[in-house]
């Protein structure tokens, strides 16, 4: 395979670049050390100064087909070492010297320069499960079978732990993944979670895993005559270079803003207990003014009967008057002046329950106005400006962008609930002059009815001879003339009721609209306070909790300290330096078969470059 082939070109090359002049000499045996280090390789211990470089092939579905481990020694001073893994077999790439190899342990005396020998893996076991699978039109497909194929191609990645090997290279190191595609091969390619670049004309798709996660993948393209490098993998310990800011001096003014948040929250409270106020007086006003449509109505509805009655008595007394004048007092029937004094009485009667009334209604109003008058008092001039409202946006969270609005809304439904009401005192304060009035003039009305009926009843009874009864007879006359006067004066006064109760409907329609407006602004500050109360727990401790979230992510993102453990062996307890490296198959259409090579007599010694190139690529 190329790859494999390609790495052992690289080693042969290494190899040779460090070999000193005198490599021609014979090499010791295998396994043999040389003699002033075999009596003290086994008391040797583990030296503190070692790399490893892990290097993995896998195909193209992501099983492992053999791992290598390189292990570099920086022996400031040389001497003996001792190393462990569990290898099948071992390679010195530093020198021509054989590895002393017991079990699991490599012995070897290592000069004062760099030390490097190859352990070859006897297991297959890498600290991540990978699994890769290929997608052509939606079919899973084999890799190899997508060879040289067209259509659409998508390429899932996933890994997980491998819970054979030592959890800290899971827990502490970064995996990238990187695919490489020929563009003038692949078109459309899009993956959401990796991060793309242009190299020539080829495309890579690097993703990056961080410790502690699982890859979980995918990438599409439009693919002709596929053909694949392969897929690379290396994990490092995780690092990240970041200064996070002084959350302290960032949080100073944060931490004004839960203060700020109860203060607002505690001027809501008010307003809605000043809502709820105005809502109780709104409601008495709201009834009190019902009562007084009643009571319009009413004295509206009798105004017809009343005016009637009116002019019933009216021509009546007219009759007499003309009677008496044109009959003589000799012909005078008194049988039905008699009747008269008791009709003016009940008349009298029935003006007062109705003054009475509209007294009552007064004693109503008057507090339920006060009520009212007060609450809309308690309502606070204009004093926030438009500037004031988007300072209040900038420092609230987003999440709670309904809950000011809300409040905003409210605060200019009481402004122009304010307004309205301003519009509407005059008529308020007029109320009770017009109750004042309309009862003083129903007293008199009242009283007048009454002294006419006990000035006629007292002239009745007193009735002696023909000369009272002339008088009689003359102020009755006078009487009938005084009241067509007093009759015109009645008409025109319900004239006016009736106007007056149909003009209060419209008054009354408004109050209610009024009464239902301030309820309405009553719930919502309400539900208003309810989001301020909540808003105001959350938000104190909002700099804790976001302290909180900033050590969470420290956590989750930042790197842990950690101490270097060895993949090769756990015995080899100074490990400063793991590394991987890990590399799939490509995915390539198969060569065509190559004819045999001629076979040729060669009696030529084999060198140590042949027995070298012979080590590498596997021949014997």
């Amino acid at each position: 395979m190329k790859f494999k082939r390609f790495i052992t070109v690289c080693t042969i090359i290494a190899v040779v670049c460090m070999v000193p002049l005198g490599l021609s000499t014979a090499a010791p045996a295998e396994n043999e050390l040389p003699a002033n280090s075999a009596e003290s390789a086994a008391a040797t211990a583990p030296t503190k100064n070692k790399d490893e470089v892990v290097y993995a092939t896998l195909t193209p579905s992501g099983n492992v087909e053999a791992i290598y481990v390189v292990n570099h020694f920086s022996a400031a001073q040389g001497g003996d070492i001792t190393d462990y893994g569990d290898y099948a077999s071992v390679v010195n790439l530093t020198n021509t010297n054989d590895l002393a190899v017991n079990g699991d342990s490599v012995s070897f005396v290592a000069g004062e320069d760099n030390f490097y020998y190859q352990g070859n893996m006897a297991g297959k076991d890498l600290p991540w499960i990978f699994n890769i699978s290929y997608y052509l039109n939606g079919e899973q497909m084999a890799p190899q079978d997508i060879a040289g194929a067209d259509g659409a191609l998508e390429i899932k990645i996933s890994s997980s732990p491998n819970d054979l090997v030592d959890s800290t290279f899971y827990d502490h190191y970064m995996l990238q993944i990187t695919v490489t595609l020929d563009t003038e091969k692949c078109s459309n390619i899009e993956a959401p979670d990796g991060t793309s670049a242009s190299a020539g004309k080829n495309k890579t798709i690097a993703f990056t895993v961080l410790p502690e996660n699982n890859a979980d993948f995918a990438l599409t393209a439009d693919v002709r005559d596929f053909t694949m490098t392969g897929i690379s993998i290396a994990a490092v310990p995780y690092s990240m270079s970041m200064d996070f800011p002084d959350t302290d001096e960032q949080f100073s003014d944060l931490e004004k803003l839960p203060d700020a948040i109860s203060e607002l929250n505690d001027g809501v409270g008010e307003l809605d207990e000043g809502t709820m106020e105005l809502k109780d007086g709104a409601d008495q006003l709201s009834s009190g003014s019902a009562g007084i449509q009643s009571g319009l109505n009413q004295l509206s509805g009798n105004s017809a009967q009343l005016v009637n009655a009116s002019a019933q008595i009216n021509g009546a007394l007219s009759q007499i008057a003309t009677s008496l004048a044109q009959s003589g007092i000799e012909n005078i029937d008194l049988s039905a002046v008699s009747q008269l004094p008791a009709g003016l009485t009940a008349w009298a009667g029935g003006l007062r329950e109705l003054s009475g009334g509209l007294t009552t209604f007064q004693g109503q109003f008057a507090p339920a106005y006060a009520a009212l008058d007060a609450t809309i008092a308690k309502i606070p001039d204009p004093a926030i400006s438009e500037t004031d409202i988007q300072t209040l946006y900038a420092m609230t969270d987003p999440s709670q962008y309904g809950t000011v609005g809300a409040l905003v809304d409210n605060y200019g439904a009481a402004q122009e609930v304010k307004g309205t009401y301003a519009s509407v005192k005059d008529a308020f304060d007029g109320v009770g002059t017009v109750i004042d009035s309309t009862t003083a003039a129903i007293g008199t009305m009242a009283d007048t009815l009454d002294t006419t009926a006990t000035q006629i009843s007292s002239s009745l009874s007193q009735l002696d001879g023909l000369s009272q009864l002339s008088e009689l007879v003359s102020g009755l006359s006078t009487l009938s003339a005084n009241y067509s006067s007093f009759h015109s004066g009645l008409v025109a006064y319900t004239g006016g009721v009736q106007t007056l109760a149909s003009n209060y409907s419209s008054f009354h329609s408004g109050i209610t609209s009024f009464d239902n407006g301030v309820t309405e602004l009553s719930d919502g500050v309400g539900e208003l306070y309810d989001g301020t109360n909540t808003l105001n727990d959350e938000i104190a401790d909002l700099p804790d909790t976001l302290q909180s979230e900033i050590d969470n992510m420290k956590d989750q993102y930042m790197p842990a300290d950690f101490d270097a453990v060895s993949f090769a062996s756990s015995k080899n307890t100074d490990t400063g330096f793991v590394q991987f490296v890990m590399q799939t198959e490509p995915i390539e259409e198969p060569d065509a078969p190559e004819a045999d090579a001629p076979d040729t007599d060669n009696d030529e010694p084999e060198t140590f470059w042949d027995r070298l190139v012979a080590l590498f690529s596997g021949e014997k």
